[in-house]
């Protein structure tokens, strides 16, 4: 298992924020990629507090009563400024066990900036 940390960033331009996954390489709106039973935290350098919450593919999200605290679906308590996520979104396989999925995630505080939306690939553990 591997531990990542995204970050919650200014945006560049438009206003409203970005999620950064903190990796060497990495390119604004790739993906943060990840493996089954992974953590994942949000670090919020920003001045406003932001809160990610899964989505479908289309940033619908998901509705509350699918994803409650403590659930395979919740990933983080809102985020005040200069905090980090509680509690830490383990990432888990998706009903009908594939081998990868993309979780994908917006602010729901903000759900209309779309600078405020991120994605997960992830894949089950190779079998050793």
């Amino acid at each position: 298992m591997s531990d990542w940390s995204i970050k919650i960033v200014p945006a560049t331009s438009g206003g409203g924020a970005a999620f950064q996954p903190d990796l060497q390489g990495y390119n604004p709106g790739d993906p943060l990629p990840a493996q089954q039973d992974d953590l994942v935290t949000w670090n919020n350098t920003t001045d406003q507090t932001h809160q990610p919450w899964k989505t479908d593919q289309n940033y619908v999200p998901i509705p509350d009563s699918q994803a409650p605290r403590g659930s395979k679906d919740y990933l983080s308590d809102p985020i005040p400024p200069d905090q980090s996520s509680r509690p830490s979104y383990d990432v888990a396989r998706p009903a009908g066990n594939p081998d990868s999925w993309t979780v994908y995630y917006f602010c729901k505080l903000h759900q209309d900036v779309t600078s405020e939306r991120g994605t997960i690939d992830a894949t089950v553990v190779p079998s050793s």
